[in-house]
């Protein structure tokens, strides 16, 4: 999987969907369309939680109209059955006749059925009108909740355009003026950046491999599963031997026998060689990081069971009763000792899964601890970042205007476009009162994290006066 942060991907996005157009000068101007776009976007913070609201109320309403559908097809279905009914009746002779229709005797004859039929005819047409303006109601409810699902996907469109506009222009002002600081601290955040992908890689190839070792613990299990229905075999072609009973039968349940013991067998070594291949998927670099979690790992026992030989079948086949006995007992002996082999096979196994799972937790620890300081070195590059905005907006106001690095302006992406700017308006004005009160969003909140014992962060401080060295930058090498 990709290391890249959220931050970086947001990045990464914002600037795909930017193009350097233009060199904007950092003045008194660039901080007001600033300002503009951020205002603008925050007023169309509705828009997500609208858009999902009704998106929810369409799939509701459309539910709702296919079973308003459903019901009114059915009400058609009943009049038209009724009708054929009637006619039936009233046409036929073989129908209209209640001698020739004993079903009707006990409840007043044809005429009492006719009669029937018109009543409930007329109420099922008594219901249409009703039925069918629900229906169109409903339609004409899915006809609104798209149109306006449509205006507000104008609106979140044009606010995701308006924010990576604004994330541009903060940006590419900031690359303008960088400090000694933000250039330390934007180092430290890569080689965190580069330590954090390392142990996320050292994490997925011990997840493998202890798969794999359950995988073999699994195929152990079914090896001993398979010797357990052997020997229940083997003890039913033993006592069909003790009762005399058919030859036949007690040849076939030791052939059976014969195969669950190679079944076993075959399982077990495929059962080796899954762990063969776990055990080899361990890192290097995590053993020798950790040789007193690692030290046993890669163990592999391949056991090779007892089978029934040739002997134990002349037994079987020219040894007579007494011959089938002796032999039963054989190879139950054979099956128990291979049982207790393979019991001792997944024993091992189970320790070295549970090596590899303590060595997967300590890694797993390394990366979690990698993020944290991570993520507040990229919270400090985030404030100093808004320290060099704030610094720049202070000095251009009113002074002279400062030259910028090349200011990524939006694309027609969509959104962008005026009609959408207007539909977002509309659909605002009719959401406004469903989010009265609702506070307005402040800026984004910058990520912090309670320091684990470990490493320490660096921290971003204001660089001295006339460009003095900054305080170095944390290393993730530096508390391995």
């Amino acid at each position: 999987g990709s290391c890249a942060s959220p931050r970086q991907s947001a990045s990464l996005s914002c600037f795909r969907a930017v193009r350097e157009s233009r060199s904007l000068m950092v003045d008194a101007g660039f901080f007001s369309r600033h300002d503009a776009l951020s205002a603008e976007a925050q007023s169309l913070l509705y828009a997500d939680g609208a858009l999902s609201e009704t998106q929810q109320n369409l799939r509701s309403v459309t539910s709702a109209e296919r079973s308003a559908e459903s019901q009114r097809v059915a009400n058609q279905r009943k009049q038209a059955q009724r009708e054929r009914r009637i006619d039936r009746c009233e046409n036929s002779w073989f129908y209209g006749t209640t001698a020739l229709q004993p079903q009707t005797w006990v409840y007043g004859g044809v005429s009492a059925k006719i009669a029937r039929q018109k009543a409930k005819l007329e109420a099922d047409r008594a219901s249409a009108p009703s039925l069918q303006s629900r229906e169109a109601a409903l339609e004409q409810t899915i006809e609104d909740l798209k149109a306006q699902a449509q205006a507000l996907q104008g609106a979140v469109a044009r606010r995701r355009a308006l924010e990576t506009e604004a994330a541009g222009m903060f940006e590419s002002a900031v690359a303008g003026a960088p400090t000694p600081q933000l250039h330390s601290l934007g180092k430290s955040a890569a080689e965190w950046q580069a330590a954090l992908g390392q142990e996320q890689a050292l994490a997925a190839a011990l997840v493998e491999a202890s798969r794999g070792c359950a995988a073999a613990r699994q195929r152990y299990y079914s090896a001993i599963n398979a010797l357990q229905r052997a020997h229940q075999t083997n003890q039913g072609a033993q006592f069909n031997n003790v009762l005399d009973g058919s030859e036949f039968i007690e040849h076939m349940q030791q052939g059976h026998r014969d195969q669950l013991m190679q079944q076993a067998q075959m399982e077990a070594h495929q059962a080796g060689v899954v762990l063969t291949r776990a055990l080899q998927s361990v890192p290097p670099a995590a053993a020798a990081r950790y040789p007193q979690l690692a030290t046993g790992i890669g163990h592999v026992v391949m056991p090779r069971l007892e089978q029934n030989g040739a002997g134990t079948a002349m037994m079987e086949i020219f040894g007579g009763d007494f011959g089938d006995a002796v032999a039963g007992m054989q190879a139950g002996g054979r099956i128990q000792r291979n049982i207790g082999v393979l019991a001792q096979c997944e024993q091992l196994t189970a320790q070295q899964e549970a090596r590899v799972n303590a060595l997967l937790q300590a890694v797993r620890q390394e990366a979690a601890n990698a993020a944290a300081t991570l993520q507040r070195i990229e919270a400090d590059v985030l404030a100093e970042k808004r320290s060099i905005f704030a610094a720049l907006r202070s000095r251009c106001g009113g002074v002279a205007a400062v030259a910028a690095a090349p200011v990524a302006t939006a694309t027609a992406v969509i959104g962008s476009d005026p009609k959408d700017h207007m539909a977002a308006t509309a659909v605002q004005a009719a959401w406004q009162t469903r989010v009265t009160g609702r506070a307005a969003a402040a800026s984004p909140p910058v990520a912090t994290a309670v320091a684990p014992s470990g490493p320490p962060v660096a921290t971003a401080v204001a660089a001295p006066a006339g460009g003095g060295a900054p305080p170095p930058a944390v290393s993730p090498d530096s508390w391995r």
